[in-house]
């Protein structure tokens, strides 16, 4: 089975059984924690990827490790996916989970790249837009690339717009660049 298709399975298994407990936005709080750890921790990591670490280990590491933090729910799924030995794919099933749980709550996914931190106004001024546009819940995830110049990369979906200085001064590059009209002084 591809790891597409197990984490696919995997994740819509977790929201059914967190719908039916009513726990939804607990799992994916849960979620949203075990992917920043396993983003941050290269320790956790391997402990998931290591052959030679027996699953017994891997849930008990887990347990002593997070089950003060994590719901009931999910230190009992995470231990039915190391036990199927699904355990590398944890992150992918997670991410997965969250795709799932966003569309369950018609939440929309933005994602905002800016030269500079977004202040509360512009905040505010950009969900409007993005709620005129038919998005009625958002769920902004910011960036900050100093590089930009100025201005903002919104993207929503597979839909991107890109109002950044750094792209108009390449437009204008290009626009000289092609220019057949330039006087020879």
């Amino acid at each position: 089975m591809s790891t597409l298709r197990a984490a696919s399975r995997y994740a819509k298994a977790l929201l059914d059984l967190a719908r039916e407990q009513g726990v939804l936005d607990l799992v994916k709080t849960d979620a949203d924690f075990l992917l920043a750890v396993e983003k941050d921790s290269r320790e956790f990591r391997s402990l998931l990827k290591s052959p030679v670490i027996k699953p017994s280990q891997k849930v008990d590491a887990f347990k002593t490790a997070f089950s003060n933090e994590l719901s009931p729910l999910m230190v009992l799924f995470v231990n039915l996916v190391i036990n199927h030995g699904r355990e590398a794919h944890l992150a992918a099933i997670l991410v997965k989970y969250t795709d799932l749980y966003l569309s369950e709550k018609n939440i929309v996914r933005a994602f905002v790249t800016s030269a500079a931190p977004l202040t509360d106004s512009q905040r505010t001024a950009l969900l409007a837009k993005l709620a005129a546009g038919g998005a009625a819940n958002v769920e902004l995830n910011e960036k900050v690339q100093p590089e930009l110049i100025g201005g903002v990369v919104v993207r929503v979906g597979d839909r991107q717009v890109d109002a950044t200085v750094a792209r108009s001064l390449r437009g204008m590059q290009r626009q000289f660049e092609n220019n057949l009209y330039i006087a020879d002084l």
